[in-house]
Parts: C-alpha cells; sequence; structure tokens
C-alpha cells in the first residue's frame, strides 16, 4: 500500500470506529434501498442532528453514498468500496 491508500484505509477506519457511526452502517448493511435520515434515526436510537453529522462523515471518507431527490437526501452504504478497503486489511495481516 502506498502513503495515499494508507490515508484513505486511515480516514475509513476513524470513521468506523466511533460508535454510532458503526452502528449506523451495521443497520446499513441491511437495508435493500437507500435510507433517509429520519429512517436511520429510528433504527439506530440516535437523534435527527447526530444522524446527519454521522453521515456527513461516513460520506466524507466514501463509506456511504448520498444521493439528493428534491429536499430528502438518501443514504446507501457503499458496499464495494468499503468492502475492499477492509478486505485488503485483512489480507495484509493474515499473511501466513
Amino acid at each position: 500500500m502506498n502513503e495515499q491508500e494508507l490515508e484513505k484505509l486511515a480516514g475509513l477506519l476513524k470513521a468506523l470506529g466511533e460508535y454510532n457511526r458503526l452502528s449506523l452502517v451495521y443497520n446499513l448493511c441491511d437495508c435493500q434501498a437507500p435510507k433517509n435520515a429520519m429512517c436511520l434515526c429510528e433504527c439506530c436510537s440516535i437523534d435527527a442532528s447526530g444522524v446527519s453529522r454521522h453521515l456527513k462523515v461516513l460520506a466524507q471518507e466514501g463509506v456511504v453514498l448520498s444521493e439528493r431527490k428534491g429536499r430528502e437526501t438518501t443514504y446507501s452504504l457503499n458496499r464495494k468500496e468499503v468492502a475492499e478497503n477492509l478486505r485488503a486489511l485483512a489480507d495484509k495481516i493474515d499473511i501466513d
């Protein structure tokens, strides 16, 4: 991994390292369709401003994808990107 890739992975791990953000990601794993922030408040027991703040951090790190439709923004897990980055780290750790 080069320095840029390490910085990206560090940002991902930092974003996932906070309990509420990890809880949001965990719940998004079960979602088949994008969800809005209010829907995520219900499943994660976080108030609306907290969810929005956490989703912003997750979006900045590429963990979630956001799509604005009118006044509503929906969020979905960036599954491929997150899985590839975590898998690369796991593979590096698991060298025989």
